[in-house]
């Protein structure tokens, strides 16, 4: 099994920062202000599209299944994330 790992800049609005793999991907938060992690409509609040809130220099491991078929890859498929303002570092590792 090989590897991807990435560091992404995320800033205000939805970012996609990994896709499906068969072990999901780990996010670590690399920056001083608080990561929403969502779909693609991910708000960085309380709202009902509000993201699950990965804190200032946390790792989350974040199961990102694939669509009905485990070899498909569906449209929507992804895990986005976005701060509240300005911008941040999250770092990516996932099995390809």
């Amino acid at each position: 099994m090989s590897y991807k790992q990435s560091v992404i800049s995320v800033g205000t609005s939805p970012t996609l920062i990994g896709t499906p793999g068969p072990g999901g991907i780990l996010v670590q938060n690399l920056s001083a202000v608080a990561v929403f992690l969502g779909g693609p409509n991910v708000t960085a609040d309380a709202a009902a599209t509000g993201g699950l809130t990965l804190p200032a220099s946390v790792t989350t491991p974040v199961l990102v299944p694939t669509g009905l078929r485990p070899t498909t890859v569906d449209a929507d498929d992804g895990l986005y994330a976005r701060v509240a303002t300005g911008t941040a570092s999250v770092s990516v590792l996932g099995a390809l």
